[in-house]
């Protein structure tokens, strides 16, 4: 009997199967409405380039005219480059790009003279036995194509700064032969190589240097110093203010100095008021004072 009741629900299970089937197989019409269709692709996204791919493009897109490339090992000469670059927002008229020679096409170089009051800086680092750096010594060996026109940079003018160590016998060949290259190729300098001794203060040589860069800047392009400098605090001199509102050194709170609250503590003091003060010798050299004050109100425990 059981086997029976068995077979009779298997029956049922496959005529339930296969009118399933029928329902949603692919003759029937309305077959569609059951099926997932695939999202049509999304429509990419038009983007406008500001300028074009190579780097005078972009100074020109962005408003920079002075391009700082720099060659480093160990990352002084890029954090060198970094706060030159930042200094240029003193000067009217003047904005930095630094930049990896790396990311570059070097042929580019000969169109900077294309932006006005252009200048292109080189702060290159000697590495090992008088070898460019990692990042500096495929530009290094473009530089050294004796096919470059001599009127490549003609007109252009470029500052050198070089960083090195004393101690090592091609002491800063880099930043001379950079140097020497650009004037051979036709640009101006105009400030004299600058040279940095790691073995002595690195920091203050470029500091020099620097200082001279920008004022030659200045000659050079007849710009001056903006009045103004957002790196640095403006104040205004008030001798009209409310004294009250004076900060004058609470560590826990504003005025509490005069209205005291407790609890009472190293930072927050409590000023008692004296009520004995004496000298307990009369003559003599020594002093002795006998103070007492009242505490009272401080609610001060033992």
């Amino acid at each position: 009997m059981i086997e029976n009741v068995n077979l009779y629900c298997a029956a049922i299970s496959l005529l339930v199967a296969a009118a399933v089937w029928k329902i949603y197989s692919k003759d029937n019409p309305n077959d569609n409405k059951f099926k997932i269709k695939p999202m049509a692709p999304m429509a990419k996204k038009e983007t406008e380039e500001v300028g074009g791919d190579d780097i005078i493009s972009k100074m020109k897109a962005k408003g920079r005219n002075i391009l700082v490339l720099y060659g480093s090992q160990t990352g002084t000469a890029e954090d060198f480059s970094a706060g030159l670059a930042r200094e240029a927002h003193r000067y009217e008229k003047m904005k930095a790009m630094v930049v990896d020679p790396e990311e570059i096409e070097y042929e580019d170089l000969g169109r900077l003279s294309e932006i006005p009051n252009s200048v292109l800086v080189f702060l290159v680092a000697t590495y090992g036995e008088g070898d460019p750096t990692d990042n500096t010594q495929t530009i290094y060996d473009w530089l050294q194509d004796e096919e470059h026109d001599e009127s490549l940079f003609e007109g252009q003018k470029f500052a050198v700064f070089g960083l090195g160590n004393k101690t090592y016998e091609f002491y800063n060949a880099m930043g001379i032969y950079f140097d020497k290259r650009l004037v051979e190729l036709g640009g101006e300098r105009i400030v004299d190589l600058g040279l940095g001794d790691d073995d002595a203060n690195i920091e203050e040589d470029f500091n020099a240097w620097k200082e001279q860069f920008w004022l030659s800047v200045c000659r050079t392009f007849k710009v001056n110093r903006k009045e103004t400098d957002g790196t640095i605090r403006q104040y205004k001199l008030n001798s009209e203010f409310n004294k009250n509102r004076v900060f004058t050194g609470e560590v826990v709170r504003f005025n509490s100095h005069k209205n005291q609250r407790p609890p009472y503590d190293s930072k927050n003091p409590y000023y008692a008021k004296v009520v004995v003060n004496k000298e307990l010798h009369n003559g003599g050299d020594r002093s002795c004072m006998h103070i007492e004050v009242e505490i009272s109100d401080a609610k001060i425990r033992d």
